[in-house]
């Protein structure tokens, strides 16, 4: 059986979705409050210090842990309470019930720019600034000895920036801009994406022993082998032919506005736009194979399409 954290997640909700179609055995994790589905679901609350319940790793033999603070706006408390201390809680517990694989959702960005290998363990990685990203880093490390100690395997997923027909957070405001609006920004910042699809089936391929640390690599790179620009990811999120292209100075003012209307620090929204990420050629993985660009989700690019602006 697979045990699955963070099942009503972005990722979470399509992992659940295939272990399902594939008939595949899977006890979700909720949090206290959600309907349970089965009588194998159970309620944890990560947020909270205590142990996880007894009986929450009866017959499990691989632990997809997808459930963590993925925004960045969080304090630096509640990082360390969810992303660090809930997991190396979670990865313990699992390894003295026997437990033999444990999954962890972690983040490229965890990996700076420019690095040569993107699959470097993190101890061999410089601690990132970002509150996110240094708390996705500290909790490889933690894993890493945590389950060294115990004798578990252990996969480290990095996903690049994650998009599907359905969006979520920054690109889902992209999305709604150009909808109402044929614009791109400027070609400003660089990063690595991999579609939901892609990332869902290498997350089960691992799960099933197929890749990961079970063949010998126990850091992925989840990455679709595209470097993207901010002009490229709108172009992507439109799926328009043509588009007018903000200069730099208009994509800043509107940075700002978006900065005030969600009462974040004035500049977040451009630094987000602008920022180079890890962005090179991705470590081969055994048994996957990424199969969409960001381009793939509109079939029909370069539609022509009613605009309002």
């Amino acid at each position: 059986m697979f045990l699955l954290t963070g099942a009503t997640g972005y990722i979470g909700r399509a992992i659940k979705t295939v272990l399902e179609q594939q008939r595949l055995p899977v006890r979700l994790v909720m949090r206290s409050g959600s309907d349970v589905r089965s009588g194998d679901d159970m309620h944890y609350d990560m947020s909270q210090s205590h142990a996880p319940p007894h009986g929450l790793f009866d017959s499990v033999s691989c632990v997809i842990h997808c459930a963590g603070l993925a925004h960045r706006q969080a304090s630096v408390a509640a990082y360390r309470a969810i992303n660090i201390e809930a997991a190396g809680r979670l990865a313990e517990a699992a390894a003295e019930s026997g437990v033999s694989h444990f999954i962890y959702l972690s983040s490229l960005n965890v990996v700076p720019a420019g690095t040569l290998s993107a699959d470097e363990p993190a101890d061999s990685l410089p601690q990132p600034s970002e509150p996110y990203a240094a708390s996705k880093w500290q909790t490889e490390k933690s894993l890493q000895q945590i389950c060294a100690a115990r004798q578990m395997a252990l996969t480290i997923v990095r996903p690049g920036l994650v998009y599907d027909a359905e969006l979520t957070a920054n690109l889902a405001t992209l999305e709604r801009l150009t909808r109402w609006c044929p614009v791109s920004l400027p070609a400003v910042g660089a990063r690595s994406m991999v579609s939901r699809q892609d990332l869902v089936t290498l997350l089960v391929a691992c799960a099933l022993n197929q890749c990961g640390a079970p063949v010998g690599q126990s850091v992925l790179v989840a990455t679709d082998g595209e470097c993207y620009d901010a002009a490229r990811v709108t172009r992507g999120l439109s799926g328009r032919g043509r588009t007018i292209s903000l200069p730099r100075f208009a994509s800043r003012l509107g940075g700002h506005l978006l900065d005030w209307v969600r009462g974040d620090p004035r500049g977040s929204a451009w630094r987000g736009i602008s920022e180079a990420h890890w962005c090179g050629v991705p470590p081969t993985v055994a048994g996957w194979e990424p199969k969409m660009k960001l381009e793939s989700r509109h079939p029909r690019h370069g539609r022509s399409a009613g605009s309002s602006c």
